[in-house]
């Protein structure tokens, strides 16, 4: 790998916050062959601590999960004067006109609903982030 090349698999960094296993490991398979550096944490706390030490470019994050939900970490990250900054796209099964209101009432910048492809996450993390 050239120095080029490592330089930008390490410039940008995403963390995916999502109990379902198969959501985290697919977006790691996209994320990170886009260059992407991805982080990963299967609930909402785990999420919050992971946020905050890593300070990350993006997060992923999804509402519904066990103990702290969605709604409650991206409050935390709004919340808090080190991570208020970072933009949050919400990846959610719930498909409701009032779920996407809580969701961006609670701080995301982008609502998306579950199945998502490849494609149409890198675009929306492109907008974001950049290449």
């Amino acid at each position: 790998m050239s120095t080029e090349e490592s330089e930008k698999k390490s410039s940008k960094t995403i963390c995916v916050i999502d109990d379902e296993v198969e959501t985290t490991e697919l977006a790691k398979i996209v994320l990170e062959l886009e260059g992407y550096n991805v982080i990963i944490a299967n609930d909402g706390k785990e999420g919050i601590e992971l946020v905050k030490k890593e300070l990350p470019d993006l997060i992923i994050l999804d509402i519904s999960m066990p103990g702290v939900n969605g709604l409650e970490v991206a409050q935390q990250i709004r919340n808090d004067p080190e991570t208020k900054d970072i933009p949050i796209l919400m990846l959610t099964a719930r498909v409701y006109a009032w779920d996407r209101e809580e969701g961006l009432k609670a701080g995301a910048n982008e609502y998306l609903t579950k199945p998502i492809s490849g494609n149409e996450l890198l675009k929306i993390v492109r907008r974001y982030i950049g290449d």
